[in-house]
């Protein structure tokens, strides 16, 4: 990847993330696993972390003004510190972790091994984040209450499940197709398949 596609990708990722985020959704249903694993893949190692926390940090303060659900709010400026919330050091350490699955990713790339991953990364997520309500404190602080959490969290993991598999096909398909676009060697001009008949 050259320091031009590089950024170009980099351009496309952050866009994407962030609009998929502010526009009507399904809950969960984003890209940011998605872009952590491809970031991991087909990137340094510092790019993999921070393309991902750019895209959570900059929709997250967007998010406090619009919410695609619901109301937009632009009757102050919010503070940086307005988005810390109890569970967001534990939403931010599962999305780091699909960085740090690309880069073992990476070494054997693989249709099944990639569908393998973004599952993985499905699943990560949900055990951490739903553990995360529970440790601070939302439910019973017994298994029951932990179970709890689990539960209240399936439907939300049916988005984020979605969404890793679908932006995780389309952002490593789309990537693909071009590098083989790319060796493909360049078609003959009309005139000089002309030429060429003679």
């Amino acid at each position: 990847m050259t320091k031009s596609e590089r950024l170009v990708t980099i351009a496309a990722l952050l866009i994407v993330g962030v609009l998929s985020r502010l526009l009507p959704h399904t809950p969960n249903f984003a890209p940011v696993a998605a872009t952590g694993l491809f970031c991991g893949v087909y990137m340094s190692r510092r790019d993999s972390l921070l393309v991902p926390l750019t895209v959570m940090l900059s929709s997250d303060y967007l998010l406090l003004y619009l919410n695609p659900f619901g109301e937009i709010r632009l009757s102050h400026v919010y503070a940086p510190w307005d988005l810390y919330h109890a569970t967001l050091p534990y939403v931010y350490l599962s999305l780091g972790i699909s960085a740090l699955v690309g880069w073992l990713l990476a070494r054997d790339l693989t249709v099944l091994s990639l569908m393998t991953a973004a599952l993985f990364c499905s699943i990560q997520f949900f055990l951490i984040t739903n553990a995360a309500v529970w440790i601070e404190g939302a439910y019973d602080r017994g298994l029951n209450g932990l179970w709890q959490s689990y539960v209240a969290g399936i439907p939300f993991f049916k988005g984020t499940l979605a969404g890793d598999l679908v932006y995780t096909t389309v952002f490593f398909g789309v990537y693909e197709m071009a590098l083989q676009r790319r060796k493909v060697p360049q078609t003959l001009q009309p005139k000089e398949a002309a030429d060429t008949a003679r």
